[in-house]
């Protein structure tokens, strides 16, 4: 996971999240099995308008294992806080709430949550203060030296985004192969997934 800024909420949701918001909390109440559809925003639903801004945030990485590049499948938007639990209804729409990620990770997290679950964007953020990187294994580990808090946010989020499934552990090692075997003047570190590691 790695650390990026988050931009300016676009006008259009400014204009619009919380009317979307409300619209949304209002249905669930009325029919808790209801579906979630994007509402439609000058004839395009939001979902088309907002995926291209979240991927630019994040150079096109994935926002929670910083997977790169991003087929089609994988430009979901997730919701940090669940869309489908009361408490988050007037969520759905906020910006803060929104992370654009490849399809491990959206399918690992699914509604899981927890309020130790961290942030890439949070300004305290950064990988050194709660990961280290297993260069044999190419898992990520609970920085041992972390604050008991700290590990455990570190643990809840290895496990809800299922950081070190095997396959992505081979992704990272290849990646990284791929970074040691590149000349100087040619590595590009955007063109690379996992840059968490390469830096």
């Amino acid at each position: 996971m790695k650390y990026f800024k988050r931009q300016d909420e676009p006008v259009f949701l400014q204009q619009n999240a919380a009317r979307w918001n409300q619209q949304w909390a209002e249905l669930k109440s009325r029919n808790p099995g209801a579906t979630f559809n994007w509402y439609q925003h000058q004839k395009r639903p939001v979902n088309q308008l907002l995926g291209p801004l979240l991927q630019v945030q994040t150079q096109h990485h994935c926002s929670y294992c910083d997977g790169f590049p991003l087929q089609l499948g994988d430009k979901t938007i997730d919701h940090f806080c669940p869309k489908s639990e009361a408490l988050y209804f007037l969520m759905a729409y906020t910006w803060q709430n929104l992370y654009c990620a490849c399809n491990h990770c959206q399918t690992a997290k699914m509604e899981n949550f927890s309020e130790e679950l961290l942030r890439p964007d949070a300004p305290e953020y950064s990988f050194e203060r709660y990961f280290v990187y297993n260069f044999s294994s190419h898992e990520i580990e609970v920085n041992p030296s972390a604050s008991a808090t700290d590990q455990r946010k570190s643990q809840v989020t290895i496990q809800i985004f299922q950081f070190n499934y095997p396959e992505k552990t081979t992704l990272r090692r290849h990646a990284w192969e791929r970074w040691m075997r590149s000349a100087v003047q040619e590595q590009v570190l955007e063109d690379f997934p996992f840059r968490f590691i390469l830096l």
